[in-house]
């Protein structure tokens, strides 16, 4: 899975250790900009100092936060392990290490749209630990689609057996805007739908959705971004959903 050699600095070593992180699994550098972008960005920075100094500095500066223009961001990395993961925050220094038992993950992956013609897909996955402990991690590291999925089912790995016997146990958990209890789901606004009246939990266009069964044409829906844990969410309701159906 990795997209680096899986070299790791003694520091972040260190902090996985403290964590009880286990083995490492993968290790991402930061994103290169492309040959003709990298050309553009120089070209922009001659043509600004030479018509005027602090515009170009200005520019420059901003430039800063691309690898291929800071040794510092260059030099950052995201590394995932059995237990956890360890990584440089796009913005400012210093690591984080977050365990998947304790995590609450969100993603959101939106793909921008200029002049009707599909463009870039960003993605942002926050990680909220216990505690001051967060990270947002996003399309600055390469390959978002490999390590994005792989967080998200080493979550659900880490999370989705004890969530669902605390379920089982009569608890109600709650995902954001959603939660989920031994008799239903709730959501946030839209009140509570009793398994058997849960047709469907489907993920489209950026959104989760519960479709009422019988014709009621009850439904609620909320943002994937808005959705904690979103493989664990959707593992525990499908089997309480499958579960009702066969009762």
């Amino acid at each position: 899975m990795a997209a680096v050699p899986n070299t790791l600095p003694p520091e972040a070593a260190e902090l996985a250790a403290a964590h009880r992180l286990g083995a490492l699994q993968g290790t991402f550098a930061p994103k290169r900009l492309n040959k003709a972008l990298f050309a553009l960005y120089i070209f922009t920075t001659l043509h600004l100092l030479a018509m005027l100094v602090i515009p170009g500095l200005l520019f420059f500066w901003w430039l800063r936060r691309y690898p291929d223009f800071s040794r510092r961001q260059a030099a950052k990395r995201l590394h995932l392990f059995e237990h956890g993961l360890v990584v440089h925050p796009e913005s400012g220094d210093g690591r984080v290490a977050i365990r998947w038992d304790s995590v609450r993950l969100y993603q959101d992956i939106t793909q921008k749209i200029i002049n009707g013609i599909p463009a870039t897909i960003e993605y942002v996955y926050s990680a909220v630990g216990p505690g001051r402990d967060h990270a947002r991690i996003t399309h600055f590291y390469e390959a978002p689609e490999t390590w994005g999925p792989h967080m998200q089912q080493a979550v659900l790995q880490a999370q989705g057996a004890a969530v669902l016997e605390s379920v089982l146990a009569g608890e109600t958990v709650n995902f954001g805007e959603f939660s989920l209890s031994r008799t239903g789901l709730t959501a946030r606004g839209k009140g509570h739908f009793p398994w058997s009246g849960v047709q469907e939990i489907q993920v489209a266009a950026g959104r989760v959705s519960a479709m009422g069964s019988g014709g009621s044409g009850r439904r609620c829906s909320a943002a994937v971004s808005d959705i904690a844990n979103l493989h664990v969410f959707l593992a525990v309701a499908q089997h309480l959903s499958a579960d009702s159906a066969a009762a």
